[in-house]
C-alpha cells in the first residue's frame, strides 16, 4: 500500500517524517511589549473651596435719634464705653413736661374724688346712675392724659435699647435737638457678621454650623475662625446664588464693624478616585484612562470631576493603586501587553 506524502514531509534514508524536530514545535512565538510608565491611583475628598471678601458688621448696631425736640442737658456717656440696656445716654430739659405729669396727676385725684361722692350719692338716691357713669368716663380720661404726660416726659430721656459699644457722640451739652439729628451710635460687637454669596450648585452641601475662616488686613497673621449662621431661604434668579451670614465671635473686642473680611469655606464631598493629569485621554468627546490588568491594558471610561493640582478626580472603574498608564499611551490598545515602569513620583 502507497503512503500519501503531505507537502511538509519528505523522505529521509527511505524513510517519511518532518523536517523540524519535535522539540521545536513547542516553543511559544515572541511576544512584542509596549514600553509604559505607569503610577498608582489614589483618592481624595471631592471637597469644594469657597472664596469671598465680606463686609463685618455687629451682631445689633443702632443710630439713636430723640424721639423729640429740646435742649440737651445731660449725656453721661463718651466713646468707646460700654453701656448697658436701659442706661440712660442722653437727658432733655424737661421741666414743662414735669409740670403736664403734676397736672395731670391732680386730675387723676380730682375725678376719683368726684367719682367717689357721685357713688355715694347713688347709693342715697340722690344721684341717678348716669352721673356715676359720667364720673367713671371722666376719670378715664384723666388717667389716660396722665399717662400721655408721663410718655412725653420719659421721651425726653435717650436710653440705651441693648448692651453695647458707645460710639462718637453726635452732639454736645446745650446743643438743641430734634427728632431728625442723629445722636450716637450703638454697637454689640460681641459677634461679627459677613455676609457673601456660593453658587447654586453647591447649595446642597452647606449646612447651619459649618467651620470657616478669614482674615482681614488688619491682621494679616491672624487666622479669624467663624460659623455660617444663617442661609437664604431662597436662590437669587439672575445671579443662581444663595446669600450666607457667617458669625465670628469677638470675645477679645479686636475686631470692628466695616472691616474688609476674607472668607474661606471648605465644603466636604465623597472621597472619589484620583489619577495623575497625564493619565487622563480623550476621544470623541469621552475620556478614558488605561489601566493595567495582569499586565495588560484595559481602556476604562471614567468621568472627570474635578482638578487638584497634577491628579483628576474621576468616577469610574478605578479604585485605589490601580496602575494607570502616564506615559507611551499612543500604541495601547485593549489587551496590549506592556512592560511596566514605575513613574518614581507616584
Amino acid at each position: 500500500m502507497g503512503l500519501a506524502i503531505g507537502p511538509e514531509d519528505e523522505i529521509v534514508s527511505g524513510k517519511t517524517g518532518n523536517s523540524k524536530p519535535a522539540a521545536a514545535t513547542a516553543q511559544p512565538r515572541n511576544i512584542q511589549t509596549v514600553p509604559v510608565l505607569v503610577e498608582a491611583a489614589g483618592e481624595a475628598p471631592d471637597q469644594v473651596t469657597i472664596e469671598a471678601i465680606g463686609t463685618a458688621r455687629a451682631v445689633r448696631s443702632v443710630t439713636l435719634y430723640p424721639e423729640v425736640e429740646g435742649e440737651v442737658v445731660a449725656l453721661p456717656i463718651q466713646s468707646g464705653q460700654r453701656v448697658k440696656a436701659n442706661q440712660v445716654m442722653m437727658k432733655l430739659g424737661d421741666r414743662s413736661a414735669t409740670l403736664s405729669v403734676r397736672v395731670a396727676e391732680t386730675r387723676v385725684r380730682e375725678a376719683k374724688s368726684a367719682l367717689a361722692r357721685a357713688d355715694k350719692l347713688r347709693k342715697t338716691n340722690v344721684r341717678s346712675p348716669a352721673n356715676v357713669e359720667d364720673a367713671e368716663v371722666i376719670l378715664e380720661r384723666a388717667t389716660l392724659e396722665l399717662e400721655q404726660a408721663r410718655e412725653a416726659l420719659d421721651d425726653r430721656t435717650l436710653r440705651a435699647p441693648f448692651d453695647g459699644i458707645v460710639g462718637i457722640p453726635k452732639i454736645e451739652i446745650g446743643d438743641r435737638v430734634n427728632s431728625t439729628m442723629e445722636i450716637v451710635t450703638l454697637d454689640d460687637r460681641s459677634t461679627l457678621l459677613v455676609e457673601f454669596e456660593v453658587a447654586e450648585r453647591y447649595l446642597s452641601r452647606l449646612t447651619l454650623g459649618m467651620s470657616l475662616d478669614a482674615r482681614t488686613p488688619t491682621f494679616p497673621d491672624r487666622r479669624i475662625d467663624g460659623t455660617v449662621d444663617e442661609i437664604d431661604s431662597r436662590v437669587d434668579p439672575v445671579s443662581r446664588t444663595v446669600l450666607i451670614r457667617a458669625a465670628f465671635p469677638n470675645a477679645e473686642d479686636i475686631l470692628r464693624p466695616g472691616m474688609s473680611f476674607f472668607v474661606t469655606l471648605i465644603l466636604p464631598g465623597p472621597v472619589m478616585p484620583t489619577v495623575p493629569e497625564l493619565a487622563l485621554q480623550w476621544r470623541d468627546g469621552t475620556s478614558f484612562v488605561w489601566k493595567i490588568d495582569e499586565g495588560t491594558t484595559k481602556r476604562v471610561d471614567v468621568i472627570a470631576r474635578r482638578r487638584l493640582n497634577d491628579t483628576v478626580l474621576v468616577e469610574g472603574d478605578i479604585a485605589p493603586g490601580d496602575l494607570v498608564v502616564v506615559e507611551g499611551v499612543q500604541r495601547l490598545r485593549d489587551g496590549r501587553h506592556v512592560e511596566i515602569s514605575v513613574n518614581e513620583g507616584s
